[in-house]
């Protein structure tokens, strides 16, 4: 009985991750998403879903240095697997690999295992990402 109970155990702890994150679904005014610059937190990103195609497409966003920039929830390297990154003390985390960067050394993807750049504006007081931005990045996910 002890070796069942700790079979399952085991099965319920490794289901549990390398299960993929659940987002909330990103909401459009049509053709894009757009997000109010003060519901952004200085390095604190926001994770959504687009549904697309059956498939779930993550993506996060952040403010930086007062600008905002936004990445997919999948790297060069890892995507394959599906997994995305976490976020722990400032720094993103891949599930897949374990390599993580700080939030503020973010850039325009250097490394194997890097977040990939999403495509998104500034426009007023929100930001803007294109439906069709967030599209391209369905080959990962």
């Amino acid at each position: 009985m002890k070796r069942i109970c700790f079979l399952l155990g085991l099965i319920l702890i490794f289901s549990a991750c390398s299960k993929k994150p659940v987002y909330p679904e990103a909401r459009f005014d049509g053709s894009s998403m757009r997000i109010e610059l003060a519901a952004v937190a200085e390095n604190r990103p926001l994770f959504f879903t687009l549904t697309a195609n059956t498939r779930k497409i993550n993506f996060f966003l952040f403010k930086k240095d007062g600008g905002i920039e936004s990445y997919f929830d999948a790297c060069g390297k890892c995507y394959p697997q599906r997994l995305g990154f976490r976020l722990e003390n400032n720094h993103v985390i891949c599930r897949a690999c374990d390599v993580k960067y700080h939030l503020d050394d973010l850039k325009e993807g250097i490394g194997s295992c890097y977040p990939i750049k999403l495509k998104g504006r500034v426009e007023g007081n929100t930001f803007v990402i294109d439906r069709k931005d967030i599209l391209t990045g369905e080959k990962y996910f």
